[in-house]
């Protein structure tokens, strides 16, 4: 029976006040910790904090209607009367461009365009107005800014692009035509007016204009120091892939890094003014330059909108730049 544990007779009984005490304590310090759990797992953690709006992933772009930020930063998103109004049509214009009713939806966007008094809310209608007018236009879909034309005997489409100031290769791609071979009675869709160009140099923006229309709207790099000359133009001589002539002389050819024109060059000439020359328009490889003042004069646009420009503008298209 060695392993029988047996009390040594001097030990002494433990006391049951004394199991109470103790036990209080373990119930209180029990208590006390879980408290302490409970209010860490309150507390936010720094990972739980709102993402930076520009850090945020992609949402939906209809999910919900977009809210704006004015030049104060406090958001729009609760606003009423005109803004909230205009905000209002924009997330109706966005839900029928997603189920691709583009003609209502740009009619809506005029709208905003005209009654939003908050500019990052008219700066958002006017960046996707222009690019659905721009769909719309240059392509086979009938709209208002697109007349019908009935092939005649004797014509080409340089015949038809020269009549009515507009150019060979939208014709084409209005009409999805290849080539040049046309035939006579057939329908084709052309520009219903000429379309005219408002140089803004308080804004630095570019807009493309059609009976008084506004198409869609261009941000551009000026001249430095106001050297954008300013009055009634025409464009004269249209390139692709141009090369520059330096101010100083001497000519560096296309695809020189030193070239500053881009892709695309239109003089602009005031027959009144002769003495106003080397001013146009024209592309650049420097994109940190459009918004600001950095050209020598001329009205410097990105490549792509340049391209984009010159296939809508033909030769002698209006250009009016104003203070």
């Amino acid at each position: 029976m060695a392993d029988l544990f047996v009390r040594p007779y001097d030990q002494q009984r433990k006391s049951p006040m004394r199991l109470i005490t103790t036990a209080l304590v373990v119930i209180v310090i029990t208590i006390l910790v879980v408290a302490v759990l409970i209010g860490l797992e309150r507390k936010p953690s720094p990972d739980s904090e709102l993402v930076p709006a520009d850090q945020a992933g992609d949402v939906p772009a209809l999910a919900e209607p977009m809210s704006f930020s004015g030049s104060s930063g406090t958001s729009s998103g609760s606003s009423t009367g005109a803004d909230g109004s205009a905000q209002q049509m924009f997330a109706r214009a966005q839900s029928l461009i997603a189920a691709g009713n583009l003609e209502q939806a740009r009619e809506l966007l005029y709208q905003v365009v005209a009654t939003a008094t908050e500019e990052s809310m008219r700066n958002n209608a006017l960046r996707v107005l222009g690019r659905i007018n721009l769909q719309l236009f240059i392509s086979p879909t009938p709209m208002a800014e697109k007349k019908s034309y009935v092939i005649q005997p004797g014509d080409s489409l340089d015949k038809i692009a020269r009549q009515n100031k507009t150019t060979v290769e939208l014709i084409r791609k209005m009409n999805t035509i290849d080539g040049n071979v046309i035939y006579p009675g057939r329908r084709l869709l052309i520009p219903a007016n000429p379309f005219v160009l408002l140089v803004d140099k308080s804004s630095r923006t570019v807009d493309l204009t059609m009976g008084g229309k506004l198409m869609k709207r261009y941000v551009v790099g000026l001249g430095v120091h106001g050297k954008t000359p300013v009055g009634n133009f025409v464009t004269v001589v249209h390139q692709t892939n141009p090369d520059w002539t330096q101010p100083g002389g001497g000519i560096i050819p296309f695809g020189d890094p030193r070239n500053i024109l881009g892709t695309r060059w239109m003089s602009i000439q005031d027959a009144t003014r002769p003495d106003i020359k080397g001013f146009g328009i024209h592309g650049t490889p420097l994109r940190d330059s459009i918004g600001a003042e950095t050209s020598n004069g001329c009205v410097r646009m990105l490549n792509e909108e340049v391209e984009e420009l010159y296939l809508l503008i033909p030769r002698g298209t209006e250009v009016i730049i104003s203070e």
